[in-house]
């Protein structure tokens, strides 16, 4: 993630696998947060577990939010 946007050694990225308890959704979710020192958190959430996740899905997802703002 810190590569595909681009992000400075002072922008903070974290991972989280998580337990998805929403109806339909996969057992678990990956959620990834970018916390830049200026500006506004982003979050994208990506329905597999984090060791399954290349970096085409990560590309995917920041291309679908791009689409969505």
């Amino acid at each position: 993630m810190r590569a595909l946007l681009g992000l400075d050694d002072d922008t903070a990225v974290m991972i989280r696998q998580l337990a998805c308890t929403e109806p339909g959704c996969p057992p678990l979710e990956t959620v990834v947060v970018v916390l830049p020192m200026e500006g506004d958190a982003r979050r994208w959430t990506l329905h597999r577990p984090a060791d399954q996740i290349t970096e085409d899905d990560l590309r995917a997802a920041l291309l679908a939010a791009e689409q969505h703002d």
